[in-house]
């Protein structure tokens, strides 16, 4: 946890700072445990070794982001510098040994959902037999999920004043949930590795630590002067033998601001525990850590799970003392075997048993802690369940749902004049197509906050000067909306420099300078969006998922046939489907059209259509006579001949129907005929029977992974007939030649009864 913010202040910059503010952007289409997980090669000289951290614990809760891709993203990148290989473990089921085995070190950051039992036993079999295990921890009660768990109760394996029940206090659907079956209380970690976490909560420490020697720390703190921490936790060591604190807090620490009981338990120094230390259990290692502000870095990747809101993290790994140092030393120890059992087999010197507290107030014997304050501490925004993913904000983690990441300007006149009415453009980008965004708000203030704007939202100019009332916008097909918005200043305003301030749903989203003064209404800029250049279908195909095209060419079916107002179209290169539901086109009308290029059911469309023109008309293209369906002649419109119909079947009530075509070589191609063309199932078994001859026309489709040919109009599907044979072919005669008179009186006699008696030359075709 950061500095320089209170509890309530660092809750309103988490949820609600834009994304525009610091620099990167949060992706808005997020992933789930069923994406390929995360990988980093060495990028220097590889050492053989692997690191796999985990992210099956709820790593991405709340304001936390520690994924190597994400807000650990410093950590990961330095570690597969140094020559490591890198991954994140990421599924829904237990961890087993088996997903640990094949690794060198288990990185652990601060998780959010507790340990089963058989993940525990799965750890610490794999720490006994050679792994090594990193527990990075956080203060008491940071519980970022809202479900009563935190960090260090995870690690430790109870939660305080719940050892008897660890479901205690939730709710009947959070105790019978998939992610707290098999969870038990015990002193996990303080019986096995001989530490525990402590529940206490300290304030900023950025000097003045304590740091063991490098021989005493088998040259883990070489160079280390500190490790800075930022609201933290320390680590109580309950068996020198097994366990060593590396690096110690001054005396007299300040408590964190929002801790929830007195924060400080031993005043600061060795007593208070070790706030980094090190750990060894038969052949494997451990390492722990009282805070995540060391590692992480300001990248985060995802959305909050619980709202959606945009993530603020901190430059921890690079940007403070000895930090990224610190903990590649850590790494390099912990991925090196070595066979001592015990620190007592070694020279260096014992840690100090650290005291614990058994007043009324704290006891931190694991079955007699109890509860400061009603837990969670803050009630989860409604209908967000922990442990459901369904119920995950789009954008987060686990929702497989796009979310917007929306930024802001305002355009204004140079100088926004004081006298006069004038006229402002709201922009916000970055929204899906066609969402809305509902609550926005515009004000104008000087630079003491005395409001001098009003704002004309709703049609009527309000009576005092203030925010406006709210108002929504809707996006384009670009994710692009605007909205201009007609303003008055205060004509009392001085000459100078006041602020414009939007805001949505309350919170501020931009803050823009802007200069007032007495001069005359300018007119805005214009607001064109620059469209596309016109490309072949053939090359709009190969777009990206997402890219704006445009394209001309044929409509090749009638708008509707198959679904809203969508239609086929080709030009000279290829076909392509348009989906969408406001402009009538005609078969034969040649358009211009810009859209977003996707991927649907396997098929290449054009979606959320920004513009489209009829630019004049043409002969309907051809069909191509083809033998199969396939990427060649997708969406185009092709012929097959003389193929035999088979295994007919009606597919919905409305009269739908498919079966495959069979041609003489044995290639099937299936056929979707959609009733809205204006041919139905029944009229068709009418006509034909399995076993028919047909020709078909259609165009070339696919849906998941099957190619199909769709008829467009009802006279698509025609009886094959054979051609007639020609006759048999005769000889054809000579023409007749002319003697002019020297053969008349060719001699009979002499060919009577054979034949004989005329010249063939001189025959004469009948």
């Amino acid at each position: 946890m950061k500095k320089a913010m209170d509890w309530k202040g660092l809750i309103l910059a988490v949820l609600l700072i834009p994304v525009t503010l610091f620099g990167y952007a949060q992706q808005s289409d997020a992933e789930t445990a069923a994406d390929p997980a995360p990988e980093l090669q060495p990028t220097g000289e590889a050492n053989g070794k692997k690191v796999l951290f985990d992210n099956t614990h709820g790593q991405t809760a709340g304001a936390s982001d520690w994924v190597i891709d994400g807000a650990f993203s410093d950590f990961g990148n330095a570690l597969a510098k140094e020559g490591y290989y890198v991954k994140e473990l990421r599924k829904t089921s237990p961890i087993t040994y088996s997903d640990l085995s094949a690794y060198d070190v288990f990185v652990i950051p601060e998780p959010n959902i507790p340990f089963k039992a058989s993940e525990q036993d799965a750890m610490l079999r794999y720490t006994q037999e050679g792994g090594s295990i990193f527990f990075i921890g956080d203060h008491y009660n940071a519980d970022r999920n809202y479900n009563r768990w935190d960090s260090g109760e995870i690690f430790n394996g109870y939660r305080r004043g719940a050892f008897d029940d660890p479901a205690k206090g939730m709710t009947a659907d959070e105790a019978n949930s998939d992610r707290m079956q098999g969870v038990e209380s015990s002193d996990w970690l303080g019986d096995n590795f001989g530490i525990r976490f402590r529940f206490n909560a300290v304030g900023d420490i950025e000097s003045g630590q304590t740091v063991v020697s490098p021989a005493d720390s088998f040259g883990i703190t070489e160079g280390i002067d500190v490790v800075e921490s930022h609201a933290g936790a320390t680590l109580t060591i309950l068996d020198p033998t097994k366990a060593k604190g590396l690096i110690y807090f001054p005396e007299n620490i300040p408590a964190w601001p929002n801790a929830v009981d007195q924060g400080v338990y031993a005043g600061g120094g060795i007593d208070e525990g070790a706030f980094a230390a090190i750990s060894k259990v038969e052949q494997g290692k451990a390492a722990f850590i009282g805070d995540s502000s060391p590692v992480e870095d300001a990248t985060p990747k995802y959305l909050r799970e619980d709202s959606g809101s945009t993530k603020r993290t901190y430059d921890g790994f690079t940007g403070e003392g000895n930090n990224g140092q610190y903990l590649l030393n850590v790494m390099n120890w912990l991925s090196e075997k070595e066979t001592y059992a015990s620190f007592e087999e070694t020279s260096i010197t014992l840690s100090e048993e650290t005291p614990l507290l058994e007043t009324a107030e704290i006891n931190e014997n694991p079955e007699l802690t109890t509860e400061t304050e009603a837990e969670p501490w803050r009630n989860p925004p409604t209908g967000y369940r922990w442990y459901d993913p369904s119920t995950f904000a789009a954008g987060s983690y686990g929702s497989d749902e796009v979310a917007s990441n929306p930024t802001y300007d305002v355009v204004t006149p140079a100088t926004l004049p004081t006298q006069q009415e004038f006229t402002v453009r709201l922009v916000v980008e970055n929204l899906q197509p066609g969402e809305t965004l509902t609550d926005l708000q515009l004000g104008a203030y000087m630079p003491g906050g005395q409001q001098i704007g009003k704002f004309n939202t709703t049609g009527t100019w309000p009576s005092s000067y203030g925010y406006s009332s709210r108002f929504s916008v809707t996006a384009d097909a670009t994710g692009r909306a605007t909205i201009e918005v007609p303003a008055q200043l205060n004509p009392a305003t001085a000459d100078g420099t006041a602020n414009l301030r939007v805001r949505q749903d309350g919170d501020n989203v931009l803050t823009k300078s802007v200069q007032v003064g007495n001069v005359a209404t300018e007119p805005l800029p214009g607001d064109e969006v620059k469209l596309p250049d016109t490309a072949a279908i053939q090359e709009a195909r190969k777009a990206a998922d997402g890219e704006i095209v445009t394209v001309e060419g044929i409509v090749t079916s009638e708008t509707g046939s198959f679904g809203g107002k969508g239609f086929y179209m080709q030009d000279d290169s290829a076909g392509i489907y348009v989906f969408q539901d406001s402009e009538s086109f005609q078969p034969g009308d040649r358009i211009q059209i810009t859209g977003v290029k996707t991927t649907y059911n396997d098929e290449v469309e054009l979606t959320d259509i920004i513009q489209s023109e009829v630019i004049g008309q043409a002969d309907i293209p051809a069909p191509k006579l083809v033998s199969a369906i396939d990427e060649t002649n997708q969406g185009q419109l092709v012929k097959l001949t003389e193929v035999t119909v088979t295994n007919v079947e009606e597919v919905n009530t409305y009269g739908t129907f498919e079966f495959d075509a069979k041609s003489a070589d044995g290639n099937v191609t299936r056929v979707r005929v959609d009733n809205r063309i204006g041919l139905d199932y029944s009229t068709f078994v009418s006509q034909f029977q399995e076993g028919d001859t047909v020709n078909i026309t259609g165009v070339s489709s696919i849906f998941n992974g099957t190619y199909q040919l769709k008829p467009v109009a009802p006279d698509n599907i025609t009886e094959f007939v054979q051609a007639e044979e020609p006759a048999e072919e005769q000889p054809v005669p000579a023409p007749c030649k002319t003697d002019n008179g020297k053969h008349k009186g060719a001699d009979k006699g002499k060919g009577k009864g054979k034949g004989k008696g005329h010249d063939k030359s001189w025959k004469c075709a009948a």
